[in-house]
C-alpha cells in the first residue's frame, strides 16, 4: 500500500510541475482594478438590490486565503432585494486553451448564517465574455468551514475562452460568499505526462530494490 502511495504522490508532484505554466493567476488583491485587466463582473441579480455584485473581501467576516486579509472576491445577498434572485458574474480575462486544454483551481468559502446557504455555478465561455456563451455545471453550496479548493477542465483546439463563476439562488437564503487564488494554467503535452508517469515508476522501481 505505501508503495502505491509513494508512486501516486510521485507523479502527482510532477504532474503539478508540468502544469506550472500559468495563463492567468489572480489573487484579488484589487477587485475593483479587474477590469481594467479585462475581466467583466456583472450584476443581474433581480429585482437590483442594495450592493453592486463583486467586491473586495472584508477580513471582518473571514480573512482571506493568502496575502492581505482582505485580499479575495466576495458577493453577498444584498446583491439582489428581498425577494428576489442573485446573478452575480465574474469573469476572467481571455485566455488560450491551447491544444491539450487548460485546467482552472480556486478556492471557495462562505460565511455562516442560520438558515442561508450560498451557491456558485462555474463553467467556460467564448473569448467575448457573452453570458449566454457560458456552459455552467450545477451550481455547489459553498462550505462554511474554512477555504475549500475546486479544479475544471476545458479541452484544447478551442481557441481562447474565460471563464466565469456566477453567484445564484434565492437572496432571501443567500449571506456571504468569497473567491481567492484563481490559476488558470496550460495542460501539458502528452509526451511530457508520459514521460513524468515513467519517471515515477522508475523511482518507485529503486525504492523497491532498496527495500528489498
Amino acid at each position: 500500500m505505501m508503495k502505491k502511495a509513494l508512486v501516486a504522490l510521485a507523479f502527482s508532484g510532477m504532474a503539478l510541475s508540468a502544469q506550472a505554466g500559468a495563463l492567468l493567476a489572480e489573487g484579488f488583491e484589487d477587485v475593483g482594478g479587474l477590469a481594467a485587466k479585462g475581466w467583466v463582473l456583472k450584476n443581474g441579480g433581480t429585482p437590483p438590490g442594495l450592493t453592486s455584485g463583486w467586491a473586495q473581501g472584508s477580513s471582518n467576516i473571514f480573512p482571506a486565503l493568502s496575502g492581505p486579509a482582505n485580499s479575495y472576491a466576495s458577493a453577498n445577498y444584498l446583491n439582489a432585494a428581498a425577494g428576489g434572485d442573485l446573478n452575480t458574474w465574474l469573469i476572467t480575462s481571455e485566455f488560450s486553451t491551447g491544444i491539450n486544454g487548460a485546467t482552472v483551481s480556486f478556492w471557495l468559502r462562505a460565511d455562516a448564517y442560520p438558515g442561508t446557504s450560498d451557491q456558485i455555478a462555474f463553467g467556460f465561455g467564448n473569448a467575448n465574455g457573452e453570458l449566454n456563451s457560458f456552459v455552467l455545471g450545477a451550481p455547489v453550496t459553498v462550505g462554511t468551514d474554512g477555504w475549500a479548493r475546486y479544479e475544471v477542465m476545458t479541452a484544447g483546439g478551442q481557441g481562447n475562452a474565460r471563464f466565469a463563476l456566477q453567484y445564484t439562488g434565492a437572496a432571501d437564503f443567500a449571506n456571504y460568499v468569497g473567491v481567492d487564488s484563481l490559476l488558470v494554467s496550460e495542460v501539458p503535452e502528452p509526451s511530457t505526462m508520459l514521460s513524468l508517469f515513467a519517471g515515477a515508476m522508475g523511482l518507485a522501481l529503486v525504492r523497491r530494490r532498496k527495500r528489498g
